[in-house]
């Protein structure tokens, strides 16, 4: 079965993340893939499977030409599914389909699929609209948590059991629990006390502001010895700096920048906090939880369905900073807790998110859409 992916390029993200995931673990004797970077490669398509094709189509702004160069490469590579991501995709690979399938590839089946919202909870009017118009000429609709499906289908207009739900999946092989100390030492960083760590884009919408007054507030009756790492890199630093020091957080919360290491940091943590104001499905998390931390995090979109609140980790809800503070506190003082809900972080993750479980259900559902 020949798949093409088409999205807007291979950056670091999530949802790159799992296009190369795609192109590394679903069985060859099966599959054969390739990439269609609508804009350039990005840094993550390095990563990708030797066998995938990857192409760029150098996408221009307001680029009217783009679904005939689309339509050019399909007819070309032939696709049996060409499987689009996420909104800045969807309406040119339509147009790119329509044209190839008159161009003779009458068999051709589209699959759109949703990740998340990105930047707000809303779709704005002209969004709802065409989304109404390309529903009916796209064959399948794919997200990543019921939470995502739901929340789309209810505002474009149409039933939410038009999308079937394929979670992602972390490599448990991979990301596992190790020595704490020796990651540590693999890191450079201190030995002793514990560390809370986060990875995320330094973006607004990953909030990291409102996790800084959560841990001002902590810091205000105690002082515990706990630190914090915000892992990442983006346009707020310079306002998360500027907050360190106005709430005496210096030498509390480090900022180690973008990095490589993320599975080397995880090992060396002893708990791990996402404060996203909005999430899909959290690949970070998913990582966390496989390294044996537990998790505290928000109450939204997919997180309420990877973490299992009081088993797995803490559901805080996002404006309770003091429920916020409660939570790191919980874990923070207790070694037995975090042991135990680490463990059946761990075995969640074996069990519903393994990479091998997103494989078998991406197989499936690609056979159920092409049918033979």
């Amino acid at each position: 079965m020949r798949v093409l992916h088409v999205v807007h390029g291979l950056p670091r993200g999530g949802l790159e993340r799992g296009v190369v995931n795609l192109t590394n673990h679903l069985p060859t004797e099966e599959f054969v893939q390739a990439v269609c970077c609508l804009d350039q490669r990005g840094e993550l398509a390095d990563q990708a499977s030797t066998n995938t094709d990857i192409f760029e189509l150098h996408r221009g702004r307001h680029d009217v030409k783009l679904p005939f160069r689309l339509a050019q490469l399909i007819c070309q590579w032939r696709p049996e599914i060409v499987h689009c991501r996420n909104w800045n995709a969807w309406l040119d690979t339509v147009l790119a389909v329509w044209l190839a399938r008159l161009g003779g590839a009458p068999r051709l089946r589209l699959v759109w699929s949703f990740h998340g919202f990105a930047e707000g909870q809303e779709l704005p009017p002209r969004r709802r609209l065409i989304s109404r118009l390309l529903n009916p000429v796209t064959d399948q609709l794919l997200a990543v948590c019921h939470d995502s499906a739901t929340r789309y289908a209810a505002q474009a207009g149409f039933p939410s059991q038009r999308f079937k739900v394929v979670y992602n999946g972390v490599d448990c092989r991979r990301f596992m629990p190790t020595d704490r100390q020796e990651a540590r030492r693999r890191l450079g960083v201190a030995e002793d006390g514990l560390i809370a760590l986060t990875v995320a884009s330094l973006t607004p919408i990953k909030n990291h502001l409102g996790l800084l007054e959560a841990v001002a507030l902590l810091l205000r009756d105690r002082q515990p010895k706990l630190r914090f790492l915000f892992l990442g890199e983006g346009p707020m630093r310079g306002q998360i700096e500027a907050a360190i020091g106005s709430l005496n957080l210096t030498g509390y919360v480090i900022l180690p920048g973008a990095s490589d290491q993320v599975l080397d940091y995880l090992q060396a943590a002893d708990l791990f906090i996402l404060p996203s104001s909005l999430e899909g499905m959290s690949n970070a998390i998913l990582e966390a939880m496989a390294v044996g931390l537990p998790v505290i995090a928000n109450r939204v979109g997919g997180n309420c369905e990877i973490v299992v609140d009081g088993e797995t980790g803490l559901l805080c809800s996002a404006d309770d900073l003091g429920g916020w503070a409660e939570s790191i506190a919980r874990l923070a003082d207790n070694g037995v807790l975090r042991e135990r809900m680490g463990a059946a972080g761990r075995s969640r993750a074996l069990e519903v998110f393994s990479i091998q479980q997103m494989m078998a259900n991406y197989a499936d559902f690609y056979r159920r859409t092409l049918p033979r």
